[in-house]
């Protein structure tokens, strides 16, 4: 029900996103490059490229392209994401640490999620701009705030069109964009419309519609995602009755990109009961984003949490009641370390509402819902994961391999109640090593031809 309530609500926000052009801004994605950029989108490509925001007592200069990137570096192409397992942030003498707290997740299809970060700490792209400008991506540390702020501001004031963009400066620029001059604009709302340009231009950001998979559920007139408040698993089984009928028949269709492999791990995926293998991927992983938009304790922050304190660690680890919690919590929410012993990343357990949220369920006490909450992490979406590892949030699985193997130990795991607060779903996979190569074969169907050069 919780769960429902999620996908209702990220269901609105991706029709309400699919088409428009926001303010002006070319909607990029669908592998189309536009014919001309509007002078919204020049100002927010700056805006998102200039490593200037970044505190000048660190000792990197980061920007929001950082750690989202495209065809930037020569590594290869990334899905608007890095390479790292968690992105570097300037060092600080006040906090010693050269990575983020987690990896990096793509930001297309951002427009279309209720909440963001992997914790769920913002509920609007708006809010999260604002806390990436102040935040620790950008060096800032807490209670820098109006430092970050100011930075801002005055870079906005004082550009000479030296280095990023030479051909205006930022005053030109806003000029061209929204008529105004931001030298008779106050500070606060200078930075507001900051914040809304680059919300605006990740609002753009969407997959495209053109995978191998999506050219199969298309060729075979298969549904694209569930009725409104179904729990998917319904869904996962009207297509693979329909697709087993089709089979029947000999009238199934495989596309080119959609082999025999991928249609047996599209089988596993979707499949949630019965005979065989039960990846039961779909309860979490829905399409056609391939998210449920919730968040789950899928064992993740437990392994390794365990792998630096030991087996059993995580689940003897000292966490307070909901009276008595303070969130969020330094303490829980820190990468562990053998530094900082008793020092986990619980997650979304730092932000959730025990009033409001969705998730909540009618006959749970404030204690038995922060408790469900324990190490719950927002679902990802599964498209282009060949150009976004490494995988979790920790960034600690480099292949699909072996992220698929990991999931499949972890449900082991959780059968045999071995993980802490496991997410009811976990225990319901039920796969062999034989599986992870097929299901590997049908999550490449879900990427992408991103080439370098495109707009997206």
């Amino acid at each position: 029900m919780g769960i429902n309530a999620y996908c209702r609500i990220a269901r609105y926000k991706l029709a309400a996103t699919g088409v428009a052009i926001v303010l002006g801004l070319v909607a990029f994605g669908q592998n189309s490059q536009p014919k001309e950029t509007s002078a919204q989108m020049r100002l927010a490509l700056r805006l998102f490229k200039d490593s200037r925001f970044s505190t000048p007592q660190g000792d990197l200069q980061n920007s929001c392209a950082s750690c989202h990137l495209m065809d930037e570096d020569p590594q290869g192409m990334r899905a608007h994401t890095d390479f790292f397992a968690r992105s570097w942030v300037p060092w600080r003498a006040g906090d010693p640490r050269r990575e983020g707290l987690r990896n990096a997740p793509t930001i297309f299809d951002s427009a279309s999620m209720p909440r963001l970060h992997f914790d769920g700490e913002f509920t609007s792209l708006e809010d999260l701009v604002k806390g990436t400008l102040a935040g620790r991506a950008m060096g800032w540390l807490p209670g820098e705030e109006d430092q970050a702020f100011e930075r801002v501001y005055r870079i906005i004031l004082n550009d000479t069109a030296q280095g990023t963009n030479k051909a205006a400066s930022y005053r030109t620029q806003f000029k061209a964009a929204y008529g105004v001059d931001p030298e008779t604009l106050s500070k606060d709302e200078v930075i507001a419309r900051v914040v809304k340009t680059i919300a605006d231009y990740i609002r753009t950001l969407k997959s495209a519609r053109t995978t191998p998979y999506d050219h199969f559920v298309q060729a075979n007139g298969l549904e694209t995602g569930p009725a409104d408040r179904e729990d998917p698993k319904l869904l996962g089984k009207r297509i693979l009755d329909k697709v087993a009928m089709l089979e029947n028949k000999r009238a199934l269709k495989l596309p080119r990109g959609f082999d025999a492999a991928a249609l047996e791990g599209m089988k596993v995926f979707f499949r949630s009961d019965g005979s065989g293998s039960i990846g039961n991927c779909v309860a979490c992983h829905t399409p056609p984003l391939f998210t449920d938009f919730s968040f789950h304790n899928m064992g993740i922050s437990q392994a390794e949490y365990d792998q630096v304190n030991g087996d059993g660690s995580f689940a003897v680890l000292k966490i307070p009641a909901a009276a008595q919690a303070r969130r969020p919590s330094a303490q829980f929410r820190e990468t562990p370390s053998k530094r900082k012993p008793g020092y986990a990343d619980l997650g979304f357990w730092n932000f959730v509402d025990l009033k409001q949220s969705p998730l909540r369920r009618a006959d749970e006490s404030d204690d038995q819902f922060l408790q469900r909450m324990i190490a719950a992490f927002k679902t990802p979406t599964l498209r282009n994961l060949d150009f976004t590892q490494p995988y979790m949030h920790t960034g600690g699985l480099t292949t699909l391999e072996s992220a698929v193997a990991e999931i499949m130990r972890l449900s082991a795991l959780a059968r045999a109640g071995k993980v802490r607060e496991a997410d009811e779903q976990l225990a319901g996979i039920n796969i062999t090593e034989a599986d992870v190569a097929p299901l590997v074969a049908f999550l490449r169907t879900l990427n992408e031809e991103l080439k370098p050069g495109q707009k997206y």
